[in-house]
């Protein structure tokens, strides 16, 4: 019998994890390399069975609607929020000592569908609701209809001389998006804001500046510059 500790791949519900630092007895634990994100070797080789699969039927369709990214970036974003809201109702559950409505605890309380523009497409989540109306989602805030990098990706295309008509046909083109002018400007806008808030900042009293100067002058020796 062997002791191995290292990555080592359990499954649960059929999906295969990666298990750090984990300490087990037998002989058949193999040590398994993860990615950076955790993603087990094992897992990633199923991922690109299935990226062969598609190409071999009807092609391999990584953005936009029908997409294998949108489908994978709905599943992660879903089990996050499901995350969250057991964190918040366990959070609640110490506090007031129950889950349950009599004992003055909070509940779920069902779910409402949201559309998110993300950066490999638009997804349709189902956000946790609870009981008392509590819960605030941090990776999908209350009015939030897109992710944080998607607002990066427009201003970086802004940025690059791109107008909002030309980025509302890329991001249709290549992200299967549906948006308007209005939404690109109104990601702007807010780079602007914040641009001028830096602008209007109150300015320290004093600042350090530091200036480092060098001649620098060549040397033959021995037939070499130096």
């Amino acid at each position: 019998m062997s002791t191995t500790t290292d990555h080592l791949i359990g499954t649960v519900d059929s999906v295969s994890l990666a298990e750090v630092g984990v300490s087990v007895d037998g002989a058949d634990v193999k040590s398994m390399p993860v990615s950076q994100n955790g993603l087990s070797s094992e897992l990633l080789e199923e991922l690109a069975a299935l990226a062969a699969e598609k190409v071999r039927g009807d092609g391999l369709r990584l953005m936009g609607e029908g997409g294998l990214l949108p489908e994978l970036a709905q599943h992660l974003m879903q089990a996050a929020l499901e995350a969250e809201m057991d964190e918040h109702l366990a959070a609640g559950a110490g506090r007031v000592g129950g889950r349950g409505s009599r004992s003055g605890g909070n509940t779920r309380n069902g779910y409402r569908s949201k559309k998110v523009m993300t950066e490999v497409g638009t997804v349709t989540v189902q956000i946790p609701r609870d009981r008392l109306g509590t819960f605030q989602p941090r990776m999908l805030p209350k009015y939030a209809r897109r992710t944080g990098a998607l607002d990066d990706l427009v201003i970086s295309l802004t940025s690059k001389g791109l107008t909002s008509g030309e980025i509302v046909s890329h991001l249709a083109q290549t992200y299967g998006m549906t948006t308007t002018k209005e939404t690109i400007s109104t990601i702007t806008d807010k780079a602007l804001e914040s641009m001028a808030e830096w602008r209007t900042r109150p300015l320290d009293a004093v600042y350090p500046v530091v200036f480092i100067d060098a001649v620098h002058v060549k040397v033959r020796v021995l037939s070499t510059i130096l």
